[in-house]
């Protein structure tokens, strides 16, 4: 009797179609949106925040404004395949973010790219 254990596997091709399902939401995000809850320990009206979701366990997604220039860089490395994670709307230099269009840049070694865009509106 040959029992064999092997570990868990990625399908690289199923892992690749799935670049597809990376999403930004809320997507446009709005500066004022009502939903977002109330921070009583700051000025304002709370966290500002959008998620990246549906991404591989082990990528780092890069923000550029419309025009190219690098806004932020995050590197995520989850535990399950697909995660999420959220992004502060400040950028690298520690400025929050101006209104319009950005594009996003998810890198997942060993799988493949997808870049995509999203809103932040007044």
């Amino acid at each position: 009797m040959n029992l064999r254990s092997e570990g868990k596997k990625i399908d690289i091709e199923k892992a690749k179609h799935d670049l597809d399902k990376i999403a930004v939401v809320p997507n446009p995000y709005v500066a004022t949106a009502s939903w977002e809850p109330a921070n009583r320990y700051r000025a304002g009206r709370g966290e500002r925040k959008i998620w990246f979701i549906n991404i591989p366990k082990n990528c780092t997604i890069r923000i550029y404004t419309i025009r190219g220039y690098l806004v932020d860089t995050i590197v995520y490395n989850g535990t399950d395949n697909y995660g999420a994670v959220s992004w502060d709307l400040v950028s690298k230099d520690g400025m929050d973010i101006a209104y319009g269009i950005y594009i996003y840049h998810v890198e997942a070694p060993g799988i493949g790219e997808k870049i995509g865009r999203f809103a932040v509106i007044k």
